[in-house]
């Protein structure tokens, strides 16, 4: 049984600080931050979160959303979090972990951020702290990233912070709102990978101390 299985409730956090950021689940009350971001920021949500943004023309509909984000956080299903600037408590993102496998155990990472590219270091911030917590605390064993052409500085992002690029599957993803077939680039990072990361990471802060 993998260690995903016996995670228990308590021992998950629910809420991650950066030096800028925080980041948390999902409330009610965050139904007119997230429509806003999924309406002003179509490029950024396509063509991986075109479904999302497809469910979401009303605040009544952005409500059912969060709170369906928020019972998928408390079984299991998913772990997404919204991403707000600690010092202005601005909305800025999305950083989701999803499709668990708990066999390996691994997990699909899924992000947008609004204003990109301006918002590339605050996301690579965020990623870091997703990061940990996947490895840290879910106990995973591999974290990968998919992204098509349009969507590719994600990937490049996610280089930055330990991913390697895998390999390309042509004509393998079909987004919510077009017929066209895309191809993917794969990004994965694994457990050891993490863990030398992190090291490099301590050892160059203790260099510069």
């Amino acid at each position: 049984m993998s260690f995903l299985y016996n995670t228990q409730a308590d021992k998950v956090a629910e809420q991650l600080e950066t030096p800028h950021l925080l980041l948390r689940p999902y409330e009610e009350k965050d139904a007119g931050d997230f429509m806003r971001l999924l309406q002003e920021n179509p490029t950024a949500l396509s063509p991986a979160f075109g479904g999302r943004r497809a469910r979401v023309h009303a605040l009544e509909d952005a409500r059912l959303q969060v709170q369906q984000l928020r019972s998928d956080w408390d079984t299991r299903r998913t772990f997404d979090f919204g991403v707000w600037l600690k010092e202005s408590e601005r909305y800025i993102g999305d950083v989701a972990l999803k499709n668990l496998d708990r066999s390996i155990p691994k997990a699909e990472l899924g992000l947008y951020f609004s204003d990109w590219p301006n918002t590339h270091d605050l996301a690579q911030e965020a990623l870091h702290a997703v990061m940990e917590f996947a490895f840290d605390q879910l106990g995973m064993n591999k974290v990968y990233l998919r992204c098509t052409n349009s969507n590719n500085f994600y990937g490049e992002l996610a280089q930055t912070c330990g991913f390697a690029k895998e390999g390309l599957l042509r004509s393998d993803y079909r987004g919510a709102d077009s017929d066209e077939l895309l191809d993917l680039c794969y990004y994965g990072i694994t457990r050891k990978d993490f863990e030398k990361t992190q090291q490099k990471s301590s050892a160059s802060s203790e260099a510069l101390a």
